[in-house]
C-alpha cells in the first residue's frame, strides 16, 4: 500500500486559517475606496482627507492581515469581517460633519484597538491556570469599574456615572471603564464557572458579577448593566446546563427592572418615551422621532453618501449611528451589516464549540453573546423594538472605550480560534500518519 504525503507546515498553516478569503478582500478594498473617493468628490472642493483614507485604508487592512497572519493562524474571514465594520465606522463619521470624534481620531483607536486585539490573542495562548488566575482579574476589574467615584476623576454624562477623564498637560482623555472589563467578565466567569463548577466557586462568580451589576446601576450606566446581566445568566446556563437556576436569575433581573422603573425617574422617562415618542416629539421622545424620520427617509437605497441630515439625530455619531447608516446607506445596506454581525457572531460559536478545554470554550461563547447582544441592543433601540439604553454599535460606533474594548474580546476570541487551529494540525498529521500505515 502507497503512503500517502503528509502536509507540510506551509500547507496546514494554509489550510487551517480557513484559507485566504480573496473574494472578500477585494470587496472590502472596494467598498473602501469607492466610499471615500465618493465622499472627496461630493462638493466642487476634493476634499484631500477622504482621498488619503481611500489610499490608507486598504494599505492598512493588508498590514493588518499580513502580520497578524504572520504571528499566528488567525481566521482570515473572520479578521476581513472586522475589517469591514471598521470601515464602515470610518466612512460613516467622515460622511456625518462635524462628529465630536473625528474619522482621523476613530483611527487612531481603531489601531491600537488592533495592537489590543493581539495583546488579547497573546493572552489567550498562554498556558495560565485561570481558575487561580481570575483572583487576580477580579482584584483588577474591581477598581477599574469603581474609578468615576473618585471625586476629580468621575464624569458624569448623560445622567449617567460612567466615565472619567484625565488631564495631562492640557490634553483632555474620557474613557468608559465599564468597556474594559467586559472581557474581563468574561473571563472569570468562564474560569469559575468551567469544569462542572462546584458551589462555593459558582457562588464566588455570580456574585462578583452581581456586584458589578450592582456598580453599574448605581451609575445609572442600564446598557451596560442589561449585558453584563444577561451575559451572566447565559453563561451560567451553559456552563451548568441548570435551567431552573437561569430562570429564576432572569426572573430576579426582571423584578429588580420594576424596582428601578418605580424608583428611578430617568428610567419611567426612558419607557415613557419608548411607548409613546410622539406624545412629546420635541423633548423626551425627540431621539427615537428623530432616529425613525432618519430610517425611513434612506428608504432601501439610501439618500446617498453626505446627502442626508444624520446631524438632526442627537448623539449620531454613537448610539443612533444606525439610524445614520440607515439614511445615508438605506435599509439593504443596514440589513448587510446586521448580516455581519450574525456572521461573527456564528463563527465566534464555531470557534467556541471546536475549543478543546471548557473555559476556552465558555470564553468564546461568552464573547460571541456579548458582542450579538450588544449589537441587538443598539439596533433594537434604534428601530423601536426595545427602549433606549445607551450602548454602541460595536465597531461602527464613534469613542475609544468601546473599540478597545470589544477589540480586546475580539483578540481572545481570535487567540482561541488559533489554538483551535493548531490542535486540528496536529489532529492532521496523526491522520496522515496513521493512513500512511504508522501503527
Amino acid at each position: 500500500m502507497a503512503k500517502r504525503r503528509k502536509p507540510n507546515a506551509k500547507a496546514l498553516k494554509h489550510a487551517l486559517t480557513r484559507a485566504n478569503p480573496h473574494f472578500l478582500v477585494a470587496a472590502l478594498m472596494v467598498f473602501q475606496v469607492t466610499a471615500m473617493l465618493l465622499l472627496a468628490f461630493k462638493t466642487d472642493t476634493v476634499d484631500w482627507q477622504a482621498i488619503a483614507f481611500a489610499v490608507a485604508m486598504p494599505l492598512v487592512s493588508q498590514l493588518v492581515l499580513r502580520i497578524f497572519v504572520r504571528l499566528w493562524p488567525v481566521d482570515r474571514t473572520l479578521m476581513v469581517l472586522i475589517l469591514f465594520l471598521c470601515s464602515v465606522s470610518l466612512v460613516t463619521l467622515k460622511d456625518i460633519a462635524r462628529s465630536p470624534v473625528t474619522p482621523g481620531e476613530q483611527g487612531v483607536f481603531m489601531l491600537l484597538g488592533f495592537v489590543v486585539m493581539g495583546f488579547g490573542i497573546a493572552v489567550a495562548r498562554l498556558n495560565i491556570d485561570w481558575r487561580k488566575g481570575c483572583v487576580a482579574l477580579m482584584c483588577l476589574a474591581v477598581p477599574v469599574i469603581l474609578s468615576p467615584f473618585v471625586p476629580g476623576l468621575g464624569n458624569r454624562q448623560y445622567g449617567a456615572l460612567n466615565w472619567i477623564q484625565v488631564s495631562l498637560g492640557g490634553f483632555s482623555v474620557t474613557a468608559q471603564p465599564s468597556e474594559f472589563v467586559k472581557p474581563m467578565l468574561v473571563i472569570c466567569l468562564a474560569a469559575m464557572l468551567g469544569n462542572h463548577p462546584g458551589i462555593k466557586r459558582a457562588i464566588l462568580a455570580l456574585a462578583f458579577a452581581a456586584g458589578l451589576c450592582g456598580v453599574l446601576l448605581i451609575q445609572s450606566d442600564l446598557g451596560a448593566l442589561l449585558i453584563y446581566f444577561l451575559t451572566t445568566v447565559a453563561m451560567f446556563y451553559v456552563a451548568t446546563s441548570r435551567l431552573g437556576l437561569s430562570l429564576a436569575g432572569l426572573g430576579a433581573g426582571a423584578a429588580c427592572a420594576v424596582i428601578a422603573y418605580k424608583t428611578m425617574p430617568y428610567v419611567q422617562r426612558r419607557l415613557q418615551s419608548f411607548l409613546d415618542p410622539w406624545s412629546d416629539p420635541m423633548e423626551t421622545g425627540y431621539q427615537i422621532v428623530q432616529a425613525l424620520i432618519a430610517i425611513g427617509s434612506g428608504g432601501l437605497f439610501g439618500m446617498g453618501l453626505g446627502l442626508g441630515m444624520p446631524r438632526n439625530i442627537p448623539l449620531y455619531h454613537s448610539d443612533f449611528i444606525f439610524a445614520a447608516i440607515c439614511e445615508e446607506f438605506g435599509l439593504i445596506f443596514a440589513v448587510c451589516l446586521l448580516i455581519v454581525y450574525a456572521l461573527i457572531f456564528m463563527r465566534a460559536l464555531t470557534i467556541a464549540m471546536n475549543a478543546r478545554t471548557s473555559f476556552h470554550s465558555l470564553v468564546a461563547f461568552g464573547i460571541a453573546f456579548m458582542f450579538a447582544l450588544q449589537a441587538l441592543i443598539i439596533v433594537g433601540g434604534n428601530i423601536r423594538l426595545i427602549p433606549l439604553t445607551g450602548v454602541t454599535l460595536p465597531l461602527v460606533s464613534a469613542g475609544g472605550s468601546s473599540i478597545v474594548g470589544t477589540m480586546a474580546s475580539l483578540g481572545l476570541l481570535i487567540g482561541i480560534s488559533s489554538l483551535n487551529a493548531e490542535a486540528e494540525a496536529v489532529d492532521l498529521r496523526r491522520m496522515e500518519w496513521r493512513e500512511g500505515g504508522g501503527l
